[in-house]
């Protein structure tokens, strides 16, 4: 038997074939179905699409100048307390504003928060966000203020948790 196997070698070719592409295919479903992050902005298609209103966005930011000064804490192992300072350029508070902050860890993306602020005092922001793991992260902000609205993106190193 294994000489004749050996003999017609080339039977095996198309069952190795076979195989190998079965395999990948296989391979190839459970990694696509796998819940990997894959850093994927949301609705990546339309904002690129919508690339002349991230224009004027950047356009408005110019105009109004507004200062975002953050404060990141840890409140404990997983909770990260965000505070803002919000102010005009000729250094008037932004108050009244409505505050919207998301929270994206540059490693995982997919695991991104939406945190809304509440106010507190005289340009002053708080409100807290479940981030269990130390990293770099990357907060977007968005400020809406009537008719005006301000974006801004700040990038910051969040230490692990001290017990």
């Amino acid at each position: 038997m294994p000489a004749l196997l050996l003999r017609n070698r080339w039977i095996l070719v198309p069952v190795m074939l076979l195989t190998s592409a079965i395999a990948f295919a296989v391979i190839t479903v459970a990694l696509a179905v796998a819940d990997y992050p894959l850093g994927v902005e949301p609705r990546y298609d339309s904002r690129a699409a919508s690339f002349e209103q991230e224009r004027l966005q950047h356009r408005e930011n110019d105009r109004l100048r507004w200062i975002v000064t953050p404060t990141l804490s840890r409140l404990d192992a997983s909770l990260l307390g965000v505070q803002l300072h919000i102010e005009d350029k000729h250094a008037n508070y932004i108050d009244g504003a409505r505050i919207e902050v998301e929270c994206i860890p540059i490693a995982n993306a997919d695991q991104r928060q939406t945190v809304e602020l509440t106010a507190v005092g005289a340009g002053n922001y708080t409100g807290s966000s479940v981030i269990a793991q130390e990293g770099a992260f990357e907060f977007r902000v968005t400020v809406i203020k009537g008719a005006d609205q301000y974006t801004d993106l700040i990038r910051r190193s969040i230490p692990a948790a001290t017990p």
